[in-house]
């Protein structure tokens, strides 16, 4: 079973170093390594050359949809596996999805991250920690999780689904909605939580509010686009099917949304709006009671505290974000 990895890099000169050097060593190593150059400004494609992989370059900048559909109309390998420029594998990861991929009623298979990463500050832990909760509460088996950090695929079945929607220029539902077609085709998507990669992101208060915006205008969207499929199953998850989503944070980003609007009617409510603000932001964060309890078993207690900051201020961005993306939608921008 070959597998092709597929890296699409823009301005990732910090990072791409330490990847591609994680695939070299990997106990069974791939058939190819291709870094698509998303048209970078920075020496990205020199370095990813200079270390002897397969460069293939962007004339301008497409997203990672565009790039990781450009590496694999050229990918010689039975499987892709589709890597972020800032993730780092460990050293039997091929070799593993390998072994996944022998049983033929598989699709695909999806890692998750480890629950610390090596950039400081409270920001970066919590968007790491954030994510690795997020799949690692469910437990190994099949889902509609596809998440490109590090998630491989059948080529064929990559193929006949259409690859990445490319009018996703930038990089928020792209693999999302890629891993619902796989799983509403009938396809299995295996999630290994025992497969935990390494992220060397790191996030500014600016970059992690920017980023979360993005996310939520485009789930927003994409929720709207298919209602049934995707707002009501995947994104709300009334049923849990298998996706990231919890239906816990789906009520907190509600809960957090009222008690801001409580707070800010309170020139016209007096007492009754600052009071409701506490009344309703306190549920909102017992709605994280399984994410606190999960990083006190990696992190010290006095990180709480700022976790719990952080996860206001999360649950504002995204409601700011799903509210933004349904006008957009409605107002005919739809991508």
């Amino acid at each position: 079973m070959s597998i092709s990895v597929i890296i699409p890099a823009w301005n990732a000169g910090r990072t791409i170093s330490e990847c591609l050097e994680a695939i070299a060593g990997q106990t069974v190593p791939p058939i190819e390594t291709i870094v698509v150059d998303d048209c970078s400004s920075d020496d990205t494609p020199i370095i990813a050359s200079s270390l002897g992989v397969k460069v293939l370059r962007l004339s301008k900048n497409g997203g990672p949809a565009a790039a990781r559909n450009l590496g694999a109309k050229t990918a010689l390998g039975d499987i892709v596996l589709f890597l972020d420029a800032d993730v780092i594998i460990p050293e039997t990861l091929i070799d593993c999805m390998s072994h996944h991929f022998n049983d033929s009623s598989v699709s695909a298979v999806q890692t998750i991250y480890t629950p610390k990463c090596p950039g400081a500050g409270l920001v970066t832990q919590y968007q790491n920690f954030y994510y690795h909760h997020s799949l690692g509460r469910l437990k190994s088996g099949k889902v509609a999780i596809f998440a490109t950090w590090c998630a491989a695929v059948r080529l064929p079945v990559f193929l006949e689904l259409g690859g990445f929607n490319e009018c996703i220029p930038e990089p928020t539902v792209e693999d999302e909605e890629f891993g619902y077609a796989v799983a509403d085709s009938g396809g299995v998507i295996y999630l290994d939580t025992s497969l935990q990669v390494t992220h060397l992101a790191r996030y500014s208060h600016a970059a992690f509010s920017t980023r979360r915006l993005r996310m939520a205008v485009a789930q927003a969207k994409s929720g709207w686009r298919q209602v049934k499929q995707r707002l009501l199953a995947r994104y709300i998850n009334v049923h849990e099917t298998g996706t990231h989503h919890s239906r816990w944070v789906v009520l907190s980003i509600i809960l957090t949304s009222l008690a801001w609007c409580a707070l800010l009617s309170a020139p016209i409510t007096g007492r009754a709006g600052l009071l409701l603000f506490p009344g309703l932001l306190i549920p909102a964060l017992l709605c994280h009671t399984g994410f606190f309890s999960a990083a006190l078993r990696h992190f010290p207690g006095r990180v709480i505290p700022g976790f719990a900051f952080m996860c206001v201020l999360d649950m504002t961005i995204l409601g700011l974000g799903l509210a933004r993306g349904t006008i957009e939608f409605i107002s005919g921008k739809r991508y």
